[in-house]
């Protein structure tokens, strides 16, 4: 039983395949739904910090790869909703699978309910594909998984994440020159796009390093940013042969949504954090919480202390920080406080900040903290 206690966020997904193929304004009812499992599960449930052991790790490993066809199912089911175009392969899949005519279905969409399929569907790419993409490309030894990560980032156009993530914020977190680490003060709006551009010019000066190394060309099959950016033409192309432009501008909503989302996430997990030149990367370099829900659903991203102590590590090996510091709610309580009320997130946080320069900075962070600010 102890394994079915990550197959929440895949199921998430077929329930949204479900209410996506009832078509118009149930993206809309899901969406209501997800938000109360989700943040009403960390409100009431408490947190979780277990560590049970697993010996048949494979078991883990396939619920991260289930994610990759349901969210591409569930992408192309939303975009089919936005188009014109008639894709039988698609609508006897989707007829098999839930008795539903997405042909039928389809009628009658206004563009009220294609905002309830770009946000939801943004907020479960974001999920679903983004975070078992995370935990993936972690795991450079593996060939498969570091494949079926890249994969599920394919989905936000976001082939630099794998790159520059792995090989620059792990190294660089705490400091200004790390895109993803957010300064105390700055705007999520501001950090989304000074980090998305960072991020994408940090990936290509690495990739050029590494390629420079091998002797291998820039412009060639080598290239990881090349081989990223050929997966979403790929799957931009699928979507075009079976929705239209119509469901390509979805698709390109989608991932919009997504990455903002998975900036969000970034931005909250290391907001006004900072760390000294040259000193190792501590456990109070990121902000963690235990809630059940956010843990379960996101296979244990929340104990980002740990992951940041030792990144190859396998999410079901996390393990809870008693002396990290947390997060005042649970992940999607805490992203909609900064996408939706960047403010208000803004003014929550210092005293957790003061809290945090108080109580774990060193002294020389201190001393940074304050000409920081």
């Amino acid at each position: 039983m102890k394994y079915l206690r990550y197959l929440g966020l895949p199921l998430l997904v077929v329930i949204a395949i479900y209410f996506a193929a009832k078509g118009q304004y149930w993206a809309w009812v899901y969406l209501i739904l997800l938000n109360f499992i989700v943040i009403g599960g960390d409100a009431f449930l408490g947190d979780d910090r277990s560590t049970p052991k697993y010996q048949y790790s494979f078991i883990l490993t396939l619920l991260l790869y289930i994610n990759l066809p349901l969210i591409f199912l569930l992408v192309c089911i939303a975009t089919y909703m936005a188009g014109g175009a008639s894709s039988p392969m698609l609508e006897q899949t989707v007829l098999a699978l839930t008795g539903l005519d997405i042909a039928l279905t389809r009628n009658g969409t206004e563009l009220w309910h294609l905002a309830g399929y770009v946000f939801a569907g943004g907020l479960l790419v974001g999920s679903a594909a983004t975070v078992p993409g995370h935990e993936l490309v972690h795991h450079k030894k593996k060939q498969l998984d570091w494949f079926m990560g890249n994969w599920m980032l394919a989905f936000t156009w976001d082939s630099a994440f794998a790159i520059e993530h792995v090989h620059g914020h792990h190294k660089n977190v705490g400091l200004p020159s790390d895109p993803a680490t957010a300064k105390r003060g700055e705007g999520l709006y501001k950090y989304f796009v000074r980090s998305s551009l960072q991020e994408h010019r940090d990936a290509w000066q690495i990739e050029l390093e590494r390629l420079k190394k091998r002797g291998q060309y820039v412009l060639s099959y080598h290239n990881r940013l090349l081989q990223g950016h050929a997966r979403s033409a790929l799957i931009s192309t699928i979507i075009f042969l079976s929705s239209g432009w119509n469901g390509v501008f979805m698709l390109l909503g989608m991932a919009v949504f997504a990455k903002l989302f998975l900036e969000s996430v970034n931005y909250m997990e290391h907001y006004g954090l900072v760390r000294v030149p040259g000193t190792p990367v501590a456990l109070h370099h990121s902000w963690n919480t235990n809630k059940l829900v956010s843990s379960l659903l996101l296979y244990n991203l929340t104990r980002h202390s740990h992951h940041h102590e030792q990144s190859s590590l396998e999410f079901w090996k996390l393990r809870p920080k008693a002396n990290a510091p947390e997060m005042p709610y649970g992940y999607l309580t805490t992203l909609y406080l900064s996408v939706f009320f960047p403010w208000l997130y803004r003014r929550m946080m210092e005293p957790k900040l003061e809290h945090w320069l108080n109580h774990y900075a060193t002294e020389d962070e201190r001393k940074l903290a304050l000409a920081s600010n």
